[in-house]
């Protein structure tokens, strides 16, 4: 949601990165570790922080080059604020690990067979995608470790093993809390689905249309797009406004959905437009302006945007979150930011709780309910594992995010 940030080079998986945080002390990781450790304090902790056990690290896997760096770079702000923030609360020494998996998951799967390895891990966390998540989750099953990822969404991934969790709402329930919310809205309407051809475009829109026609309403065309290749969209836009939709709803990165929704109004498809929360960046208001004015967004993570921001209030602790990581890394955080922040809390709280072995770590998390958290409202996990939370709908002002009235 942040800046779409310059490709950097190639790093090494071998290199050792080492973040220092303001008013900790410096653990040095080892020379064969390819990751970055943040440590709190390096004194001794006498009833927590993991010592007893000797864990005491939580090992992220994200994509910290290529593609997707941006997103990696957010998830990793935000554990690290997390961490420095409980420790300095707790007196506590936990450790933060970041792991490059470069989006990729063969390499996700090799970073998983290292973190399983270390005796001081208390649990993997990760990744960025639900994919990498998934190619690794085997790993950490067999090895009896917890995943507990930042931003898995895919209906599956709960499912792979009793140790999978993730902040993020599953795919299943999001879809479907989108077209409950669409209905509250507008009534039900005659709507139009243009998605990305990947894994969450498909379940995404599976779910929304048996959701949106159980309620009542009709989806009248389905049409699908291949993300990263597709520029011109005006002849399935043309075959769409052909149906004569009352809502267009585009399910796709913020550069798609700019692109389409600018096509969709030059060819004078005159009806309302809805976006997924991935459109919430400033890039995508960048790229339509004021154009089409009273879009909605739908999201199951806030949006800490300033037009946002002055539009709404925070609870105290989401104020205090924007507060801090702005003040931290001169820059207000996005979505993924607040998921890596509550995904370090969460594990953490149940940690000083039960321990850090993994069968009472998971049977603590499964009873999570009402969970105080950034990312979201009505933070719980079902009895499958999964997390619901609230739906936030955004719409477009004046060329600005703002929260729906």
């Amino acid at each position: 949601m942040k800046k779409n940030l310059a490709k950097l080079t190639s790093l090494l998986l071998g290199m050792t990165m080492m973040f220092s945080l303001a008013s900790c002390g410096q653990q040095g990781a080892k020379e064969s570790e390819p990751a970055s450790s943040t440590p709190a304090e390096t004194g001794s902790v006498e009833s927590s922080g993991g010592n007893e056990s000797g864990k005491n690290k939580l090992a992220f896997f994200l994509p910290m080059t290529g593609d997707q760096m941006q997103y990696g770079l957010s998830l990793s702000r935000g554990a690290e604020l997390a961490l420095k923030q409980y420790n300095e609360a707790h007196g506590t020494n936990y450790v933060v690990e970041i792991n490059d998996d470069k989006g990729d998951p063969t390499e996700a799967v090799n970073v998983a067979n290292k973190i399983v390895a270390d005796s001081t891990v208390i649990a993997g966390m990760g990744s960025f995608s639900s994919s990498c998540a998934m190619a690794a989750a085997p790993v950490f099953e067999e090895a009896d470790l917890l995943l507990f990822s930042p931003n898995a969404s895919h209906t599956d991934f709960p499912s792979m093993g009793k140790n999978m969790f993730s902040a993020v709402m599953s795919q299943k329930y999001e879809g479907a809390e989108f077209a409950d919310a669409l209905i509250e809205r507008f009534g039900t309407q005659n709507v139009a689905l243009l998605y990305q051809n990947t894994d969450h475009g498909v379940i995404a829109t599976d779910v929304f249309t048996k959701e949106y026609e159980a309620k009542g309403g009709s989806v009248i065309s389905k049409e699908t797009f291949v993300p990263g290749q597709t520029t011109d969209f005006s002849p399935v836009l043309s075959k769409i406004k052909e149906q004569n939709p009352d809502l267009l709803y585009v399910n796709a990165s913020y550069s798609d959905c700019a692109q389409i929704l600018m096509q969709a109004k030059s060819l004078n498809i005159n009806c309302q437009y809805v976006c997924p929360g991935m459109a919430l960046t400033e890039e995508f208001l960048g790229v339509v302006g004021n154009s089409i004015d009273g879009t909605v967004v739908l999201s199951s993570v806030p949006a800490f945007l300033p037009s946002v921001l002055e539009s709404s209030k925070l609870d105290d602790a989401m104020q205090a979150f924007v507060d801090s990581y702005t003040e931290t890394y001169n820059e207000v955080p996005d979505g993924f930011a607040a998921s890596a922040f509550d995904a370090v809390n969460i594990v953490l709280d149940a940690c000083e709780k039960v321990g850090t072995d993994t069968p009472a770590l998971r049977e603590e998390i499964a009873k999570l309910r009402d969970f105080p958290g950034v990312s979201g409202y009505d933070m719980q996990f079902n009895e499958n594992k999964e997390m619901v939370k609230g739906i936030y709908m955004f719409e477009i002002k004046d060329g600005q995010f703002v929260v729906a009235e």
